[in-house]
């Protein structure tokens, strides 16, 4: 039908468009962080920046289309450990090894109150992700019983702003690892709070 060849280039340009600007926003955000300039997007992607806000109308939009896939890359970590209880470790493996090469996902855990549904929406797919491996690894007694999803995003802070310090310092390797090893000391159940004698 006329109709349907007429639309069907329009729809694999919106698709390579799209794809485009997802690629390069990746990139950009990862050398520059989330609040990088949105035309250096639509510039790296090869289109213009009414293209840009017809696919991604705000920033946050964006970011959520970008890092959804991170989640699922998080979410096949745990699913590919070979113990579930161990779950939780390959999750902050792999968020490490995104993190240093990834700026953006690092600042993910540090954005402002999210005013858009779709951070929202990454909130609750980062617990969908945490929440299973986490109650896994506390039942097996690998994890202290009172962390919280919150704390282990925070602990993948922590981890990336190690990451960052690994770059400002010839022995940064060093300094990096040691700071992973105490961030996951810090989960060991031996370290969690007793309750004084009454």
């Amino acid at each position: 039908m006329p109709e349907t060849k007429a639309s069907s280039p329009l729809r694999a340009d919106a698709r390579r468009n799209r794809d485009a600007l997802l690629a390069a926003a990746r990139d950009v955000f990862a050398s520059e962080g989330l609040d990088a300039p949105l035309d250096a997007i639509a510039k790296e992607a090869g289109v213009g920046r009414a293209t840009l806000y017809r696919r991604f109308p705000t920033r946050d939009t964006l970011i959520a289309a970008i890092f959804e896939d991170d989640f699922d890359a998080l979410e096949a970590a745990a699913s590919g450990a070979e113990d579930p209880s161990r779950a939780l470790f390959a999750i902050l493996d792999t968020a490490f090894e995104m993190q240093r090469h990834n700026l953006g996902f690092t600042e993910l855990f540090t954005r402002r109150p999210p005013a858009e549904d779709v951070l929202l929406n990454i909130g609750q797919r980062f617990n969908e992700v945490v929440d299973p491996a986490l109650a896994a690894a506390q039942d097996a007694g690998h994890v202290r019983p009172d962390i919280t999803t919150a704390e282990i995003g925070t602990v993948m802070l922590m981890m990336g702003v190690a990451t960052a310090n690994m770059r400002l310092h010839e022995d940064g390797e060093a300094r990096r690892q040691r700071t992973i090893n105490l961030l996951l000391d810090a989960l060991d159940p031996a370290r969690a709070p007793r309750e004084l004698d009454a």
